[in-house]
């Protein structure tokens, strides 16, 4: 498929990524019911914030993915800045990884989006634990099944999501490329 990038205005060009990122978060507060589980989060933000920390960092600094952590606490009634403590490392972490993984096969960076949602899903439940002042870490059977099925869900729908953001990170006008950079 190619895209004509000319008919296209250049201010539409650079908020697509944003009204992405929008559109993910507001896919994110839609909750998947399913008969096993009451409700599946697949991590659609955390979807599109593992892409653009590899693809397009400059897109989103650290202060975006504090300002969307948050609007996440306030529309799930969570702690406010939970999200913050998990999304922000993360990210700043896969940023670090950006010149690994930027040039491996989708496989690799699909096996690296598994590494951080476990992490994240772990994370958050912990902190969440804490946030309850419920100290007690054991995972019973329909927590540790509702994990599981988040990150399911989240690794099967990462493809197609991938490539969605990947027709939007074509359509990006091409940066200004410094010494050192990664093309």
């Amino acid at each position: 498929m190619n895209l004509n990038l000319k008919n296209i205005p250049h201010a539409l060009q650079l908020a697509a990524p944003y009204a992405l990122l929008v559109l993910m978060f507001v896919l994110d507060n839609i909750y998947l019911s399913w008969t096993a589980v009451s409700e599946i989060r697949p991590g659609f933000t955390l979807m599109a914030i593992f892409y653009w920390a590899i693809y397009r960092p400059t897109l989103f600094p650290p202060l975006i993915i504090f300002i969307i952590a948050l609007a996440m606490d306030i529309t799930n009634g969570s702690a406010l800045g939970m999200h913050c403590l998990v999304l922000l490392p993360l990210y700043l972490f896969i940023r670090r990884q950006r010149r690994f993984l930027y040039e491996q096969p989708f496989f690799v960076v699909w096996l690296g989006y598994l590494a951080v949602s476990c992490v994240a899903n772990a994370a958050l439940w912990l902190l969440v634990r804490i946030s309850q002042y419920s100290f007690d870490f054991t995972l019973n059977h329909s927590t540790l099944t509702a994990i599981l099925y988040d990150i399911a869900a989240g690794i099967f729908l990462f493809p197609v999501i991938a490539m969605l953001l990947y027709f939007v990170h074509k359509m990006l006008p091409q940066m200004n490329m410094r010494a050192g950079d990664i093309k």
